[in-house]
């Protein structure tokens, strides 16, 4: 005799990742533009002249922290994403994808100081 609550929870289950398969495509599609953008801006805002003042130097730095900080946390994100959707993902998106990814990791090991 098949008990109720396994089925139950079966399907649950089966929702449950179909609707994380469908999150880590929406992900997918769209951490390119979300990578791309916050690079973009974290450039631009990294190439400004720091101000003078340490008040105003310690707001800088503390925004290009956060910046870094938002990327990496993309990056974790596509590494999240990709872990079980590679063989769906198109391969010009994908090349896309790893471009940025490459780009991000280049900026933090750049920005960010070692773990100690």
């Amino acid at each position: 005799m098949v008990d109720r609550r396994d089925t139950v929870s079966a399907a649950g289950r089966l929702s449950a990742t179909e609707g994380l398969d469908e999150l880590r495509r929406d992900l997918l599609g769209n951490l390119p533009g979300l990578l791309a953008r916050a690079i973009g801006t974290y450039g631009r805002f990294a190439n400004e002249t720091p101000p003078e003042d340490s008040k105003g130097f310690v707001a800088y730095q503390a925004g290009c922290r956060g910046a870094l900080a938002h990327i990496h946390l993309l990056v974790k994100l596509a590494h999240w994403a990709r872990a079980t959707i590679d063989d769906e993902f198109v391969a010009g998106e994908h090349e896309h994808l790893d471009r940025l990814v490459r780009e991000a990791e280049e900026a933090l090991d750049l920005e960010l100081p070692a773990d100690d």
